[in-house]
């Protein structure tokens, strides 16, 4: 009963899904009758292309391919540009790799016609990961550095580490581990700084797988389990997938084929359940390898085939080599001996094309090259910087100096300036020296002509006098004196 009861929910979640689905799809159908040949129809076409693009392919497609036209009409090169992005991806996930790369390429051509920086770099990312699904490896390489070296110019983080990701991943299918570990190590301590926690599970998954090849299985475990936690946190089936397959591929290594073959047929049930054709591939391979070994021939058979066919439908020729290798150890183990022998060839041709001697040649050389202009690059921005400091020390001196200058000159004008003012002063001094110099004179003048007139007023004063007791002398001479005159008036008393 509560088994049916969630199954009622579920119906009706997913009918109530499909109802605002088609109520989507009909509000951008009726917007595109009503819409002229312009960017609004291209971005509700666009739009209509994402609500087909899982339900109905000959929509999407159509969706696509009107909205291509439009663009091409009115010359939209911007639209052009994620139009063709979007073909490659649609491609992509149809396993039409050679569609896919033939729409990145033409993606990549015209955004550097339009100079779109962040197209450039998703497109040479993009053509990249088609090279490397394709065995192409010293091309993949030589695209993910291009990308590399454009996020870094643009300071683009999430990219970089993106980019140390795919580098990692080609050196990984060349055997190269140390070189992967190195760039995988790189990417995850980007991703943990800037907290992206889906990035960071594939890193924990490709470093686990890498610590596998170097026979760590302890630290293989322990990366994978990592990646798990973060999977199930964001309820990522591929990357539960992935994580759980790799799980499997640790046990196996530890000779655990029953752990191990539980935790491959927990990955192919998802890989089934979410379409992954290279996962179903690589699942129903390594399900085959154990088979092998538990000698149960016919069963393991029947997941080689399967893998063989998916491998070969897809192009996976990576795996086409592990394929032939595990056909060759089941024919040995069932007495074919001859099938053994013919199914080893084809794993040594496989394994030639992926992993020649030119062509690690080609990956060193692309990578020598790559870290030569990586360095002249840093070399010549050295150089300018230190171009620039000089320049910027001439400036400063040439600053100083002139400060300098100012300052003396400076220092000149108010030394003339003081001279002047104590040659003003003493010029005002000696003439106000002179001034008083002839006051002076003035006065003493003035004092000497006093000193005579005075002189003058005393003999004249003296003169005076002396004519004054002259006349008194005179006058006491015919004047009787006091004793004539008090005798006359006695006398005449009596």
């Amino acid at each position: 009963m509560k088994k049916l009861f969630f199954i009622i929910i579920f119906c009706h979640l997913s009918a109530l899904y499909c109802y605002s689905q088609n109520t989507k799809t009909d509000s951008l159908l009726t917007i595109l009758k009503n819409s002229k040949e312009d960017t609004t129809k291209i971005s509700v076409l666009n739009t209509l292309f994402v609500e087909y693009q899982y339900t109905d392919s000959q929509k999407a497609m159509s969706c696509l391919n009107q909205s291509l036209e439009i663009a091409k009409k009115i010359n939209d090169e911007k639209s052009l540009v994620k139009i063709y992005r979007q073909f490659g991806l649609f491609a992509e996930e149809n396993e039409n790799y050679n569609g896919a790369l033939k729409n990145y390429v033409e993606q990549l051509r015209i955004a550097k016609v339009i100079n779109e920086t962040y197209f450039i770099a998703d497109a040479y990312n993009n053509i990249g990961s088609i090279h490397c699904f394709k065995g192409n490896y010293p091309e993949a390489l030589k695209t993910f550095l291009i990308c590399l070296k454009i996020y870094e110019q643009t300071n683009n983080q999430k990219g970089i580490a993106s980019s140390f990701n795919n580098i990692g991943t080609v050196y990984h299918f060349q055997n190269n581990y140390i070189e992967s570990l190195k760039n995988h190590l790189a990417s995850l301590k980007i991703e943990i700084k800037l907290g992206n926690k889906a990035e960071m599970a594939y890193s924990y998954n490709n470093i686990g797988s890498l610590y596998l090849s170097l026979g760590k299985l302890e630290a293989s475990l322990t990366n994978h389990l990592a990646s798990l936690k973060l999977s199930t946190e964001l309820m990522d089936s591929s990357g539960i997938a992935t994580s759980y397959f790799n799980i499997g591929s640790v046990y196996y290594n530890l000779d655990k084929y029953s752990e191990s073959l539980n935790y491959y047929f927990v990955s192919l049930k998802i890989r089934e359940k979410i379409s992954d054709k290279v996962g179903i591939a690589t699942c129903c391979g390594s399900i085959g390898d154990i088979l092998v070994k538990q000698k149960k021939y016919h069963l393991a058979r029947k997941y080689l085939q399967k893998s063989k066919e998916l491998s070969t439908e897809i192009g996976y020729i990576e795996y086409l080599k592990d394929i032939y290798s595990s056909f060759s150890n089941l024919d040995s183990a069932t007495g074919n001996f001859k099938g053994a022998y013919e199914n080893y060839k084809l794993c040594i041709l496989y394994s030639d094309s992926l992993d020649n001697e030119e062509t690690r040649k080609k990956t060193i050389q692309t990578q020598m090259n790559f870290d030569f202009e990586k360095k002249e690059a840093i070399a010549e921005v050295e150089h300018k910087k230190e171009l620039e400091n000089q320049e910027e020390i001439a400036v400063v001196k040439s600053k100083k100096q002139r400060t300098i200058l100012f300052f003396v000159l400076g220092s000149l004008v108010l030394v003339i300036l003081f001279a002047g003012f104590i040659f003003r002063s003493l010029r005002v001094t000696r003439k106000q020296k002179n001034i008083i110099e002839l006051q002076k004179n003035k006065v003493e003048e003035q004092k000497q002509q006093v000193e005579q007139q005075k002189q003058l007023v005393e003999e004249k004063q003296k003169e005076i006098l002396d004519s004054i007791h002259y006349a008194k002398r005179i006058q006491q001479s015919q004047l009787p004196n006091e004793q004539y005159i008090e005798k006359t008036l006695k006398r005449l008393n009596n």
